[in-house]
């Protein structure tokens, strides 16, 4: 499952003094993506802001890459499918 993913993007948060949302926010910035993120609350949109500023290591993209790698990918059901 997702489990040694979640614990490396933990591992990250920890050692960085971040959140796992914020990790997971820079880490897709750090590949080029533009994340669109959500927020119910001031809070959420500091912790979302809070990924903003930094960038991973090379050495921490490597782990959280790998570790997506491992995830198992299976095929999702369109809800919108009609056939």
């Amino acid at each position: 499952g997702v489990a040694p993913l979640l614990a490396e993007l933990r591992a990250v948060a920890d050692a960085r003094g971040k959140t796992v949302a914020q990790v997971a926010i820079n880490w897709s910035i750090c590949k080029g993506a533009v994340p669109i993120v959500g927020a119910k609350n001031v809070g959420q949109v500091r912790d979302n802001l809070g990924a903003l500023g930094w960038r991973l290591t090379d050495a921490e993209m490597e782990i959280l890459d790998a570790a997506s790698l491992a995830v198992p990918k299976g095929a999702t059901q369109n809800i919108f499918q009609t056939s």
